[in-house]
């Protein structure tokens, strides 16, 4: 079994959601820095046109800025080593264009492929996509593999509180590691990040090739409802899945919603907003009007879960909250 992030809406979210919201400590945790440290999600027309494309941070040490792309995998591609040279040729040519004047030129790139899943044999630290001749010195790209399925927790403990949302994939996840790893996170962290990161804890979770329901043990340790929205979320997606493979996916969604718009079954919607509306809320910082909740609900069943997805992590939040006062929904 292997996870396709392009079937799992959730996992894909949640990483996306997590890693713009906690990006130094992601940076943190790739590069082993403990001294000062500043990183922020660049967006750029390389990102804006290539949708593969996971997150690219701008990292800055003292002095050095560096570009890290990162991609989240369920697997490894088997065209990961092209891709990684297209991405780092397409981001030089667009940093050279900002011309910054007395910086230099192209700061160092490099592309970090986090694998969740797949073979049982270790892998090596580095590939590489290879554009000069076998006897000639090496010209291409190199990527780095960061297997987080084969390291254990204490190795993602130490990489920072971040990475600890990896934990269930660990290769020592058990139930008393996890509760462990749960308790520390809440008692160092705000209540905010840790309702964020044990959610993305959760998610991760259910998505474990291993089998060794470690979604119950994370159940137990966060606030009910925000489980209840996660799991019900992903229930009402593999619902719609299976109405699809009778009637057509996405009429079979409309049909559900639409028929419980058009009923009043208000408490059945709800549960199907929760979880856009709450990452909706936490973008914007305050709580949806009553409108807006209609507008999301509109919306939902016009452009679908995955466009409005993106909406609430690429927005900024003045734009988005743009986004919910405009008509047209554009």
């Amino acid at each position: 079994m292997t996870i396709s992030l392009e079937e799992d809406d959730s996992v894909d979210l949640i990483l996306r959601h997590v890693s713009h919201r906690f990006p130094e400590d992601l940076a943190r945790g790739l590069l082993g820095v403990e001294g000062p440290l500043s990183a922020n999600v660049l967006e750029t027309q390389v990102s804006s046109r290539h949708r593969e494309l996971d997150r690219t941070l701008d990292v800055r040490v003292k002095d050095e800025r560096r570009l890290i792309h990162l991609e989240w995998q369920g697997d490894m591609p088997a065209d990961m080593p092209f891709r990684s040279y297209e991405y780092q040729t397409l981001m030089a040519l667009a940093v050279t264009a900002e011309n910054r004047v007395g910086s230099q030129l192209v700061p160092p790139i490099e592309t970090v492929v986090v694998l969740l899943g797949g073979r049982a044999e270790p892998w090596p630290p580095h590939g590489s996509y290879r554009l000069s001749p076998p006897e000639a010195p090496f010209s291409g790209v190199h990527f780095r593999i960061e297997p987080v399925y084969q390291r254990t927790v204490a190795e993602l403990t130490a990489r920072g509180r971040f990475w600890l949302i990896f934990a269930p994939l660990a290769v020592d996840a058990d139930e008393p590691r996890i509760r462990r790893v749960l308790e520390d996170l809440r008692a160092q962290v705000s209540p905010e990040a840790f309702e964020e990161l044990g959610v993305a804890m959760a998610v991760l979770a259910d998505a474990d090739q291993r089998g060794r329901d470690l979604r119950s043990v994370v159940r137990t340790l966060l606030p009910r409802e925000l489980v209840m929205n996660n799991w019900i979320f992903r229930e009402g997606l593999e619902e719609g899945r299976q109405k699809g493979r009778e009637e057509g996916l996405q009429q079979g969604l409309q049909k559900g919603l639409q028929k419980g718009l058009e009923e009043g079954r208000e408490e059945g919607l709800q549960q199907g907003l929760a979880p856009l509306a709450h990452l909706f809320e936490r973008r914007l910082r305050r709580s949806l009007t009553a409108t807006e909740r209609a507008t999301l609900a509109e919306r939902l069943l016009q452009q679908g879960a995955e466009r409005l997805g993106d909406v609430v992590l690429d927005l900024s939040p003045e734009d988005l909250a743009a986004w919910l006062a405009a008509t047209n929904g554009h």
